[in-house]
């Protein structure tokens, strides 16, 4: 009982893997990776934080 217990987790395991890997790949192959920091920069004038800070 216990064997298929730890073979259904590991069963688990690979397939969250896989679509974890499968997300990645459509990702990467899509172009959702590619220009991030004109992203942040949205990102950051849409909150209204100041990038400048005078520390």
């Amino acid at each position: 009982m216990i064997e298929h217990l730890t073979l259904g987790a590991f069963t688990v395991a690979l397939l969250m893997s896989l679509a974890g890997l499968c997300a990645f790949v459509w990702g990467a192959a899509s172009g959702a990776f590619r220009g991030l920091e004109a992203v942040k920069h949205q990102v950051i004038r849409a909150e209204g934080v100041d990038e400048r800070t005078d520390a």
